[in-house]
């Protein structure tokens, strides 16, 4: 073994090894958003509500505390410089030793948990969940250490097989002993099956330990990433923490749903980028301009193909929920389409947090999640009072308005993305996004069609529009032409 794990500079940009592992990490994302669509058709039919409600009351719990026992270590691995085989060793073990003692303190914490939300049969689900968290643990280094050394084509087969698996242990659950636990079964197993596909992808294991001060700027880096990963949390939680205590399992199932249908499929198409683009930028940080493109033309790709998907569902929200989940779920259309108001900018907000990690602005990056959490806590809280409805809404309202323009601002003071970059960037989009909208509103909208057939057509009306917006400008042209170049990549990979 090597007695550094130092990273290799990129050349060529996006192309090689970003490019290659781009379209590698598109094909599993479309294996996984057709997983999660199967699992949103299927499950929503076998199970209830209450049961997706109940298991969102765990969810919030068992993500606080997984998230806590990784310090944000893994991407301080992938950031930096160069590692020694004793410095993963000495990370590991403070993952694996956090994450065991979080597992034992949740599982006597269950009781207390399954009160404050009026839930007995909660505090079954809470111990079972748990063992996600060691299972977080122990695959935390080995992971990064894996996205570190841009094995892409590995860490794509492991989400794939992770996605698959997981939803066939729910469906099985499901179809036998209808419940909670059908969904707390693909957590287990989507964990499981990934912690040994990270394991036998990385040639290292855990040996002699470091010193402490060879890892205390990793710890440092990652204890500004942990604090803006759980004030976030805090941020993207409290809704259900608070739907789940005051208004019940039903609606929170309800409220639920809405959110995975539209959001959780934006986050499968933003979040694994982040294994490509985070090695990349931060190889590229001191040179400005390589890293402005690199930035520019992922942020363009993903715009492309989530936007005019994203204007369908929000205008047609009233078939596409009772289409996708079954009539019984009909309720969930209006929570739906304040999300999905929300969702029209969030695919590219995502992405922000790579500047933030690459450029090493961990302080600043904890600032904002900071802000994040306490305007989301006082939208939440505002909003409780006119239910489910009005939680959505004011999250949404609160999110366009004042966290959007606000982390522009802040990513933009410095580093080679500026506020008006990303205004450059996002403008050809909005006037695409404004064309398909209105032809929507104009044309599909009142068509008298079967369900299907009308969220088919919204659709291609969408997207047809988009792309001819898109087109009239020197930078849609751009855009669209690689795009589809990518997509080209992908499709050879099948």
């Amino acid at each position: 073994m090597k007695s550094d794990l130092k990273r290799q500079p990129v050349h060529g940009g996006l192309g090689g090894q970003a490019a290659r592992g781009a379209a590698v990490t598109g094909l599993s994302q479309v294996v996984k958003l057709g997983t999660q669509f199967l699992s949103v058709i299927f499950l929503s039919r076998l199970l209830t509500p209450a049961d997706f409600g109940l298991v969102a009351m765990c969810t919030p719990v068992i993500a606080f505390v997984t998230m806590a026992q990784n310090m944000g270590l893994s991407q301080a691995v992938v950031v930096a410089e160069e590692i020694t085989p004793g410095q993963s060793s000495t990370l590991f073990w403070v993952n694996a030793g956090l994450a065991l003692g979080l597992t034992v303190g949740l599982i006597g914490l269950s009781p207390i948990i399954a009160d404050f939300y009026r839930a007995p049969n909660l505090e079954q689900l809470i111990v079972v969940m748990s063992f996600c968290i060691l299972m977080s643990g122990l695959s935390a280094q080995h992971g990064a250490l894996v996205t570190r050394a841009m094995k892409f084509s590995r860490l794509a087969i492991i989400d794939m097989a992770s996605a698959v698996l997981g939803l066939a242990a729910a469906l099985l659950w499901a179809i036998f002993a209808p419940g909670p636990m059908a969904l707390v079964a693909m957590s287990l197993t989507s964990a499981l099956t990934l912690l040994i596909g990270v394991w036998c992808s990385s040639e290292w294991r855990p040996g002699k330990l470091a010193p402490f001060p060879a890892v205390a700027g990793m710890l440092k880096f990652g204890g500004g990433l942990s604090t803006f990963t759980l004030s976030n949390f805090f941020a993207r939680s409290l809704d259900n923490i608070l739907i789940g205590r005051f208004i019940g399992a039903q609606q929170l199932g309800l409220y639920d749903r809405a959110y995975k249908l539209l959001l959780f499929p934006l986050q499968q198409i933003t979040y694994p980028l982040s294994r490509v683009m985070v090695p990349v930028l931060s190889r590229l940080v001191h040179e400005p301009d390589r890293y402005r493109v690199a930035y520019a033309r992922t942020v363009g790709q993903i715009l492309l193909v989530t936007t005019p998907g994203t204007l369908t569902l929000f205008i047609l929200a009233d078939t596409a929920i009772p289409l996708a989940l079954g009539p019984q779920w009909s309720h969930a259309a209006a929570i739906f389409r304040w999300l999905a108001f929300a969702a029209l900018h969030q695919s590219m907000t995502a992405t922000i947090g790579w500047l933030f990690i690459s450029q090493s602005r961990m302080r600043e990056y904890a600032h904002w999640g900071i802000f994040n959490a306490v305007s989301c806590a006082i939208a939440f809280a505002i909003g409780i009072r006119w239910g489910v409805e009005g939680v959505a809404a004011c999250y949404a309202l609160s999110d366009v308005f004042i966290r959007l323009p606000a982390l522009w601002v802040v990513i933009g003071r410095r580093g080679p993305v500026s506020t008006q970059d990303l205004a450059r960037i996002a403008m050809p989009f909005l006037l695409a996004g404004t064309g398909s909208a209105m032809t929507l509103t104009l044309i599909a909208l009142p068509l008298q069609m079967p369900p299907l057939a009308l969220l088919v057509a919204g659709l291609i009306i969408s997207y047809t529009t988009f792309l001819v917006t898109l087109w009239l400008s020197k930078r849609g042209r751009a855009i669209v032409i690689e795009t589809f170049g990518m997509m080209k990549m992908i499709l050879q990979k099948v």
